[in-house]
């Protein structure tokens, strides 16, 4: 699910009705029974008739079928955490008239967002839930997001109509769409050298999108968007400038004090309808929670803000307490929002009508999410934290092992479908983030062999950058053209560099340039998601300032040097901590820059002078903020 906000590939798709109230491997094809029992078609737990449509998994078998009767295939495209989704599956996928439609007209294909992310990448036509129609190969003929009866009549009618009589046109227009998505696909590929203005760059797109009224950036739908927070918090560490710390208080003031945080049993909804943070969608995203409570950390640490840091602590609480599996170990993806619980008075609430979790965990998220409790467990003074991520990351680390390293798993296994590029980039970093924790060697033997994974199976050897998926000659319809996620690339890219940090080898930073490279004339397109991209290119382009804290997580005087050493301007900074010897009650940093490393440091202002000491002064990148933005 990481990245699903990205904002899709600029192709125009086609459509044949304007919808109104819309919502803001196996190889892809072979499922094995464990895999058929995780990806279980799931439909709204309210009330609905929707199972009674001859639905089919995505596979060869549905798109066989479709060919043999000479029928269109309708794909839904649906989320458990979707309410828009369920309301589709109690409404219009519960109408017998269009039941007797869809199930004599169509081949019925059902996707689960979650579970097939690449395939949702790529025919997903403006939200969830997605009905797009597909020829028997696989082509896009046209699609909207949630249709009410009436208007799915309609364009039920529409299509049908001209499936029969224009045929021609529309396999030519699919077979167009495929085409140009190939052909946007291919622009992804080296250019130029990356250089260092680029982070100027994308400060400024990011700041052209900065709601200066309400915090956060765009305006509606308002998402919390924690990789433009982590970009900022980044840009107000290394520069000291003004206008991002105003940036970052003003958007985490409200988002604190708005209704997208539930003040209740805590954690963040997933957006609001309005731009002052109110109408909130009532959906919780595990990885938008992780990565919202590791920047709430972060500022608390930076802007010496207790709040901050509790809400931070709050956020991981709700997870712990509500999404957290003990038996698979992980943290189950989501918590929904098909029921009124969230619309009840506070007093009213319980626990028999709280909508239920996910029951499905994701290798990609539980990556972040080991990475995420690992950082805490220090910032926090909390080693529980860190028993909690070891424990996960020890389950993905035995399934990559023993070959059954799979996208989805829960208490019952993983799932029969290979894991994708976001799950070998992020079982990466927790590696490496475990390494740098523990100091043991065997994170990094591991972490070795997952990167020959990752390159193997999905790096363009011949345009650089990592590929979502793994080449399939098999593959149906779009899932034949092999993207590049931008989100997926910059913590693949990220990670190879503390792995040449750590091992030396000369490689990894060459495979970091070259996915960067990748992305130099593209990344304009992404608008302000080119946060990650601007900064992974600060990181690159400067040498690695090693940190590490000697002590006990829940020593002040620890404490204090973590916060220090989270406060250093060092662009490429990366922050190691290690038990104390016993008896030891002194806490103590080490800092290296390359192969220089100087006597360990007691205090958080001889930290603040050896790193300066090592670091030669820099012009900084960035313009005066308040020369382009003169009225911040």
């Amino acid at each position: 699910m990481i990245g699903s906000k990205i904002p899709p590939v600029p192709i125009p798709y086609p459509a044949f009705s304007k919808p109104s109230n819309s919502p803001a491997g196996d190889t892809a094809e072979g499922i094995s029974t464990k895999a058929a029992r995780l990806s279980d078609f799931r439909f709204s737990p309210n009330p609905n008739q929707a199972h009674l449509l001859h639905w089919q998994p995505w596979g060869p078998a549905a798109f066989a079928k479709a060919q043999e009767e000479d029928k269109p295939v309708l794909m839904a495209v649906s989320a458990v955490w979707c309410y828009w989704c369920h309301v589709m599956d109690e409404t219009s996928y519960s109408d017998p008239e269009i039941h007797a439609l869809l199930n004599e007209n169509f081949v019925l294909v059902r996707v689960d967002n979650d579970h097939r992310p690449d395939i949702n990448s790529r025919y997903n036509v403006g939200g969830w839930p997605t009905t797009a129609f597909l020829t028997g190969h696989g082509g896009l003929i046209g699609g909207a997001t949630y249709l009410p009866p009436d208007q799915f009549v309609s364009m039920i009618a529409e299509l049908i109509d001209a499936y029969k009589n224009n045929r021609p046109t529309l396999y030519t227009q699919a077979r167009d769409l495929l085409n140009r998505r190939s052909d946007h696909a291919r622009r992804t590929a080296a250019g130029p050298e990356v250089d260092e203005i680029v982070v100027d760059r994308v400060s400024r797109i990011v700041a052209g999108a900065y709601d200066a009224v309400n915090g956060g950036f765009g305006s509606e739908p308002k998402f919390p968007n924690a990789t433009m927070l982590r970009f900022v918090n980044h840009l107000f560490r290394t520069s000291g400038e003004d206008f991002y710390r105003a940036m970052l208080v003003r958007t985490l003031d409200g988002m604190s004090a708005g209704q997208v945080k539930d003040s209740h049993d805590g954690g963040f909804f997933r957006h609001c309808a309005q731009a002052d943070w109110s109408q909130p969608q009532h959906e919780k995203i595990l990885e938008d929670n992780l990565s919202l409570a590791r920047e709430f950390l972060d500022a608390g640490i930076l802007l010496d803000n207790p709040g901050y840091r509790e809400t931070g602590k709050q956020t991981l609480g709700y997870l712990m307490e509500h999404l957290y599996d003990p038996a698979a170990p992980g943290f189950r993806g989501s918590q929904g929002a098909h029921s009124d619980y969230f619309s009840l008075p506070a007093a009213q609430r319980t626990k028999e009508n709280r909508p239920s979790p996910d029951p499905s965990c994701y290798a990609n998220s539980n990556g972040l999410a080991v990475t995420v409790l690992l950082e805490a467990a220090w910032k926090l003074g909390d080693p529980s934290l860190q028993t909690t991520a070891i424990q996960i990351l020890s389950g993905l680390k035995s399934m990559a092992q023993d070959g059954s390293f799979s996208h989805v798993y829960s208490a019952d296994g993983p799932s029969g479908a290979p894991a994708l590029c976001t799950d070998w980039a992020w079982l990466l970093t927790a590696l490496m983030q475990a390494h740098g924790n523990t100091a043991s060697e065997a994170y990094l033997e591991r972490a070795v062999a997952v990167a020959q994974e990752l390159i193997d199976r999905f790096f363009d050897h011949e345009g650089g950058g990592f590929f979502d998926i793994q080449d399939d000659p098999d593959a149906i319809g779009h899932l034949q053209v092999r993207e590049k996620n931008v989100g997926d690339n910059m913590t693949a890219a990220q990670a190879l560099l503390r792995l040449y940090q750590s091992t030396r080898n000369e490689d990894y930073r060459q495979l970091a340039e070259a996915t960067l490279s990748a992305f130099s004339e593209t990344f304009r397109e992404l608008g302000e998601f080119s946060a990650e991209y601007g900064q992974a290119v600060h990181i690159l382009k400067n040498a690695m300032v090693e940190v590490t804290v000697e002590g006990r997580p829940e020593d002040p005087g620890c404490q204090e040097l973590i916060a220090a050493a989270f406060r250093l301007s060092q662009p490429n900074l990366d922050i190691k901590t290690v038990l104390a010897a016993d008896g030891d009650t002194v806490a103590r940093a080490h800092v290296c820059l390359d192969t220089v490393c100087l006597p360990p440091v007691d205090s958080p202002q001889d930290l603040a002078q050896a790193v300066n000491s090592l670091t030669a002064p820099q012009q900084s990148p960035f313009q005066d903020i308040f020369q382009v933005f003169p009225g911040a």
